[in-house]
């Protein structure tokens, strides 16, 4: 398609066009934005639909389809705009019991949620084919189940809260699948059968392919899109699912009720709400249960420290003479924005009113318990209602009742599934979830959050014990029967006997391979449909490591003399290997220095390389008080460079992963390029000790970096690097904002952009043999979101500048 350039139109339309064809022209432009609009728009009040109040679950196989109509029939662009129309929509209408706490609590979240239902429809255009129905289906299933899951992880912990998957609470055909791929299996098969769905109706409106294929072609096809939806629906009814047969608890939620006027108090930090669970818990003295459950909250303050209050809740424990379960709130240390914050834990007490264990929750709700990134935004707390901040506990803790082990998260907690799954991996044979939905007084919430429960039942084959302060508790069966419950603001015992389990499900097992798997589906996926567009261009870019970036070929350095170079070298708990890497690592020549970045490494790395400074100066050390990350290290060592004068600066592991006997070969290359990469993805390169997963994963990683930037770079991922000065000084000036594999990708996709050249050598890396990994989900999910950022924002801004152009903004 040829593009025509300003000043190159003609200045006036030809033979009067300009009133016969432009206004034509403007129609069929806004018609189809119109029609995708209201078609997204329409979706999303659809799946509202699904959920409660109306709580309509199946008609969620269908509320979608109007979306993913939207999506498919136009380009990237305009699908990410029908997206965020659908998301505006859908969460803007499922969190409206939020709007109470203010526009600022309902207006921020929404947006964010919408922002991923835009990532969908700028992705979902590439990887969805009206000839192909029955595969575009299963690729909108894919894109949709990965982009959920990465709501669900990212930003502040994400936020799992309208999945599709939810609707489904109710469909015990369904809901088997979610013991094998947790709530994500659910997930995609919803947005599958909207997929084929989509595709039957769309046959069977094409009447004039009817008259070329016949009638029974069309058909036939029609029912066999139907009939695949249907399978996909019912066939999970086959997975057995673990019976419970361990011992049984005799378990009664307390449920002491909240009045309505403390009942926007966040802690409850009141002496009534307490009473009344004192008051209640004295009607068990009669027929003492094997274990009484106190919900989220249900005192003000720590009964350890609390000699009003500790000693009636002992003594109204003790004539019962059973174990309890109590929410409370405990001091914790201030930090350096609060002086004062607090705990919120449930408390083991012994039937004799002893307190013998502490759980503290660990996933806070950002906003509502603490205020994140707390210099940029502690201006909110104006509108927080003078809430309290709390700290975020560190350990997962099980308490043991009667041989039996029972794991206890708080309230948001049971949003998570990978968090609730971690609990029974740990053991928990029950899980007892205290919460506090007092707050959001008679609106559909606190039915949605019994909803969420009967989704982790069914994950983690356990019965869900959900104990609210002011309703709705509920004994949930690992089926997601929800066998018994209370109302909204009761005062009311909830009494049922609980068996135990040890059976453990595939998805506690393996937990979140499904959404990963289909990731890096539409990697696969994502990267053909590049390929086919470059094949279509018929644009010969050179191989990654051949194609000169800049106007002229870099200088020589130094004037011809070896270059001085500094290889950084960051450590934590290195000790094994860090005397090897050095020695190996001098070893390339009398110009190469070596300046360790330790971080407080408790194995006594720093010690080792200490001893390796005193008898050698060209190794330096430099000491940091505690872990601050890797790209900080790196960050530090080029800031070093560059001030005392190196003219290649090389990021390098001091794991031997990466081989100092192959720097000779990395450093030779700056001759001819301004950033060398150790390459495992070019000819000669390899990877050894790896399982076939991490080697999918890196190559997917790598494959989608290449299609999202166009960067022509095979592994961009890699560590083992060679920076020569000018291109360090640029990137350092710009400012550096990324971690992990991110890091490594923003540092070689702004080299390219701004001109520099670019190479890659081979490299063999090596699957290190000491310490753990740092690779974490976080850092994985950070480079994804950041890959797609920045490639979203280049199409939106204009093209990638060719060679000879003036570079464009780096990216941030």
């Amino acid at each position: 398609m040829q593009e025509v350039l300003p000043g190159q139109a003609d200045p006036e339309p030809a033979g009067g066009q300009e009133a016969d064809v432009l206004p034509g022209l403007r129609l069929r432009l806004r018609r189809p934005v119109a029609a995708g609009t209201a078609a997204a728009a329409a979706a999303g009040l659809l799946l509202f639909i699904a959920n409660p109040p109306a709580d309509l679950g199946p008609l969620a196989f269908v509320a979608l389809a109007p979306l993913l109509w939207a999506v498919g029939e136009r380009g990237p662009r305009r699908g990410a705009l029908f997206g965020f129309v659908f998301g505006l929509a859908y969460y803007g209408l499922l969190l409206h019991w939020l709007i109470p706490f203010g526009i600022i609590a309902w207006l921020p979240l929404v947006v964010t949620q919408a922002a991923y239902a835009a990532l969908f429809g700028f992705l979902a255009p590439r990887v969805m084919s009206r000839s192909r129905p029955v595969r575009s289906a299963f690729a909108a299933a894919a894109l949709w189940t990965a982009v959920d899951w990465a709501r669900g992880a990212w930003p502040l912990g994400g936020f799992t809260w309208g999945a599709a998957a939810y609707t489904q609470h109710g469909n015990h055909l369904l809901l088997p699948l979610a013991t094998v791929t947790g709530m994500w299996g659910l997930d995609f098969v919803v947005v599958l059968v909207n997929g084929l769905a989509l595709g039957a109706i769309r046959r069977l409106a094409a009447r004039g392919r009817w008259a070329r294929r016949g009638f029974r072609g069309a058909v036939l096809g029609t029912a066999g899109m139907a009939g695949l939806a249907a399978a996909a629906v019912v066939l999970p009814v086959a997975i057995p699912l673990p019976a419970a047969t361990g011992p049984r608890l005799d378990v009664a939620v307390v449920q002491g009720n909240v009045p309505l006027s403390f009942a926007s108090d966040r802690l409850l930090q009141t002496q009534a709400v307490a009473l009344n669970h004192i008051r209640l818990h004295r009607r068990l003295s009669a027929d003492p249960p094997d274990l009484a459950v106190w919900p989220e909250n249900s005192l003000p303050s720590d009964p350890a420290t609390d000699p009003v209050l500790g000693p009636r809740v002992a003594a109204s424990i003790r004539a019962v003479g059973a174990p309890t379960l109590v929410g409370a709130i405990a001091d914790a240390p201030g930090d350096r924005y609060v002086r004062q914050r607090f705990y919120n834990q449930v408390l083991l007490y012994t039937g004799k009113g002893r307190i013998v264990a502490r759980y503290s929750k660990i996933h806070l709700v950002p906003g509502g318990e603490y205020v994140p990134f707390p210099r940029l935004f502690s201006w909110t707390n104006r509108y927080r209602r003078g809430n309290a901040i709390l700290a975020p506990g560190h350990e997962l803790r099980l308490f043991r009742v009667d041989g039996v082990w029972v794991a206890t998260p708080i309230c948001f907690e049971n949003v998570f599934p990978d968090l609730f799954r971690r609990f029974v991996d740990a053991g928990a044979g029950i899980v007892v979830l205290t919460t506090n939905d007092s707050s959001f007084l008679f609106s559909e919430a606190s039915r949605e959050h019994v909803i969420d429960s009967q989704l982790r039942a069914v994950e983690t084959g356990r019965w869900v014990v959900q104990a609210a302060v002011s309703g709705e508790s509920a004994m949930i069966d690992p089926r997601g029967v929800v066998r018994a419950r209370t109302g909204l603001f009761e005062a009311r015992i909830l009494r049922y006997r609980v068996p135990s389990s040890s059976a453990r499900t595939l998805y506690v097992r393996f937990g979140d391979w499904f959404p990963w798997a289909a990731g890096l589906a539409i990697m696969g996926l994502l990267a053909l449909s590049l390929a086919r567009r470059v094949r279509r261009r018929e644009v010969r870019t050179p191989p990654a490591g051949e194609r000169g970036l800049s106007p002229s070929e870099p200088a020589a350095i130094s004037g011809g003399a070896d270059p001085r170079v500094l290889v950084v070298l960051p450590t934590y708990d290195e000790r094994a290997t860090i005397a090897t890497v050095v020695t190996g690592v001098l070893a390339a020549g009398p110009n190469v220095d070596v300046l360790v970045v330790d971080d407080d490494s408790p194995d006594g790395t720093g010690e080792v390389v200490a001893a390796l400074a005193e008898r050698e100066p060209r190794v330096r050390l430099l000491r940091r008080p505690a872990k601050q990350g890797l790209a900080s290290a790196y960050l530090t060592g080029f800031g070093l460079g560059l001030e005392r004068g190196y003219d290649v600066v090389v990021e390098m592991d001091a794991d031997l992963s990466h081989q100092p006997e192959e720097l000779p070969r990395l450093l030779e290359a700056t001759g001819r390029h301004d950033l060398v990469i150790g390459s495992r993805y070019v000819e000669g390169g390899g990877v050894t000790n790896w399982s076939k997963l991490r080697l999918g994963l890196s190559r997917a990683g790598n494959a989608y970096a290449r299609m999202a930037l166009r960067v022509p770079v095979a592994d961009s991922t890699s560590g083992y690097r060679a920076y020569r000065r000018r291109l360090l000084e640029a990137l350092v000036n710009d400012g550096i904002r990324s971690e992990g594999y991110a890091f490594q990708i923003e540092l070689a996709y702004r080299a390219w952009r701004r001109g520099f050249s670019v190479g890659e050598v081979p490299i063999t890396f090596r699957e290190r043999q000491h310490g753990h990994s740092k690779l974490s989900r976080a850092i994985v999910v950070e480079a994804l979101l950041k890959v797609t950022q920045w490639g979203i924002r280049d199409r939106i801004v204009g093209r990638l500048r060719r060679p000879g152009q003036r570079a464009v903004t780096p990216p941030r």
